[in-house]
């Protein structure tokens, strides 16, 4: 039977569990194990807005976008990588016509011509010219109006979001793919390892691994995949 500390003790876990916010607590025990908690976070997540890869996921994201990044230089970098990668895409998206522009020269003047080297060079300049204007935008005009609008609720699919919302946002959309699509946590992995052990033991240990990938692919299915009546 818990005795009377034991119980305040307890008492003050549950808070110490609880955000830890404007909390008194007066048992040192407690107070010991909030100050440990917080150091194990401090540790693993203290230094999270200095990860370009969370960073941009998060912008990305319409719950989120800058809202949790309260370090200026940590929310700058992100949104400028978004920039360029835009910038790169537009670039991507130009030189079809910047060669077609110069097939239609080559049409008057022939590729052994003098002139077609001068033609080579201005489509050099012009193209450089441009890229040189959009760096020095400050923020594309695509990714502000993103910025701009409001998030949406946390309960509301994100990936259903930018399918809709992508004509909006082409070229956002374009780069939201890679970043959308990575797994948040290890966990799936990690029960991926734990079937595989229920499945190759001692006694099916010449399993090959085509075999346990098929078998593994199996178990993860849900009942309702299978179709049975």
């Amino acid at each position: 039977m818990l005795t009377v500390d034991e119980i305040d003790i307890a008492k003050e876990m549950l808070l110490v569990l609880k955000p830890m916010e404007g909390i008194d607590l007066t048992h040192p025990i407690a107070l010991t194990l909030r100050r440990a908690i917080l150091d194990n976070l401090n540790k693993r997540f203290g230094r999270m807005e200095e990860r370009s890869l969370l960073n941009i996921s998060t912008i990305l994201d319409p719950r989120f976008k800058t809202i949790h990044l309260n370090n200026a230089l940590a929310c700058s970098r992100p949104i400028k990588c978004i920039k360029n990668q835009i910038i790169e895409i537009k670039s991507n998206c130009d030189e079809p016509s910047s060669s077609n522009q110069g097939s239609s020269d080559d049409d008057v003047e022939n590729s052994d011509s003098l002139w077609s080297v001068h033609n080579e060079l201005v489509t050099k300049k012009k193209a450089a010219s441009q890229s040189l204007e959009q760096s020095e935008e400050r923020i594309p005009t695509e990714l502000n109006h993103y910025l701009n609008q409001p998030t949406i609720p946390l309960g509301d699919d994100i990936l259903k979001y930018w399918d809709i919302n992508g004509n909006m946002f082409p070229l956002l959309k374009k780069i939201v793919q890679p970043y959308l699509s990575v797994v948040a946590t290890s966990v799936p992995s990690e029960r991926l390892f734990s079937k595989a052990e229920n499945i190759m033991t001692e006694k099916r240990n010449r399993l090959k691994g085509e075999k346990l990938q098929q078998l593994l692919f199996l178990s993860s299915q849900n009942f309702e995949d299978w179709h049975i009546e």
